[in-house]
């Protein structure tokens, strides 16, 4: 695996990640339900957290699996345009469908419902819900990836080493060390002209899927239990730096991944790359069938929110007080996961929103 993947195979491993990242994106979304209502003096507080810090990786596995996918091709200006306005076009129709549920659950009225440019200039200011951050962010990605591709191509294993050094020593590694050494923060302006953090990881996925030599399945295991525990750990000691009520789990900020996340998403690529790797030639049957699942990640994202929104207080919050919390939160997430699933595969169904999906 010394030179860069030809070609447009289909990877059964990247449509794997792709699924593990949908159901992390739940699991992210729903677990802090559990331990900001407890302390570590509770045991069900350290499993949450955990659960909670690997759940962090789902956005930088989307990000690197799309690295993979898209860095080793050329695309026309013509055809990255046109990735542009399929996610806009995924934004504008996703975002008018939680439009229209939220003013049937609240105050449903059709002059509303067909006000278009308002609806038009309320998503331009802001998103309709919390996780379609993602698709401004990708938004701006495609809008760049022609001169992204075009760089990628220029770039050996040594140049995408110090890329990837650049981005993550400077976004992910100096934060968490000026958390606590504010002294040594960076001069101002010093980053303006850097690659942030996204972009080192978009670049990661393309580095761990072309360049990557495999490894014995126990170092990227290590490297997982090792982050998540790091994790964990600062977690508990910022619980006891801060004031009652204070946010204390500081290393979620959703554009800035601390180092620990990253590796921690970098272990699990590498993973489920050689995992797979190993039983290669996989059967055709084998490979359609990851891909029909993979092609439901991306329905599944848009779908989680709304799915979350209307279970939470039907579901998990008469279970979690018969339950353990974190034991409900499982459930809860498998089944939020099951039905945003179903709901994705039955939208793949139809012609058009397929090519969207």
């Amino acid at each position: 695996m010394n030179q860069p993947f030809a070609g447009r195979k289909r990877f059964a491993y990247l449509d794997a990640l792709r699924i593990l990242a949908a159901f992390l994106v739940i699991v992210n979304h729903t677990n802090s339900l559990v331990f900001e209502k407890l302390n570590p003096s509770n045991a069900t507080w350290w499993l949450s957290v955990a659960w909670y810090y690997l759940s962090k990786i789902a956005v930088p596995l989307f990000v690197m699996v799309s690295g993979a996918c898209l860095l080793p091709r050329r695309d026309s200006y013509r055809r990255a345009f046109g990735r542009f306005l399929r996610v806009l076009l995924v934004l504008v129709l996703f975002s008018y469908a939680y439009y229209l549920v939220n003013l049937w659950e609240t105050n449903w009225t059709w002059q509303k419902a067909l006000d278009l440019p308002g609806f038009l200039l309320g998503i331009w200011g802001d998103r309709i819900t919390d996780s379609f951050w993602y698709l401004y962010f990708y938004l701006g990605l495609m809008a760049m990836l022609p001169i992204l591709q075009r760089l990628a191509g220029a770039m050996d294993k040594r140049d995408l080493r110090y890329f990837m050094g650049l981005s993550f020593g400077v976004f992910a590694v100096w934060p968490l060390t000026t958390h606590y050494v504010p002294a040594l923060q960076l001069p101002d302006y010093f980053d303006v002209p850097l690659f942030a953090v996204f972009l080192g990881l978009f670049f990661a996925g393309h580095y761990l899927h072309a360049y990557a030599k495999r490894a014995p399945a126990a170092l990227p295991l290590l490297l997982i239990a090792a982050t998540v525990a790091a994790s964990v750990w600062l977690t508990n000691v910022e619980f006891g730096r801060v004031g009652a009520g204070e946010k204390y789990w500081f290393m979620d900020e959703r554009t800035a991944p601390s180092i620990f996340v990253i590796l921690c998403a970098m272990g699990v690529m590498l993973l489920l790359r050689d995992a797979f790797a190993g039983r290669e030639p996989r059967p055709e049957a084998s490979v359609r069938r990851w891909a029909t699942l993979g092609g439901c990640a991306f329905g599944i994202y848009l779908l989680q929110d709304l799915v979350i929104a209307e279970t939470r207080y039907r579901f998990f919050q008469p279970v979690s007080g018969v339950l353990n919390p974190l034991l409900a939160a499982l459930i809860w997430e498998c089944g939020v996961f099951l039905i945003a699933l179903s709901i994705a595969w039955l939208l793949k169904k139809i012609p058009l929103i397929n090519r969207l999906l």
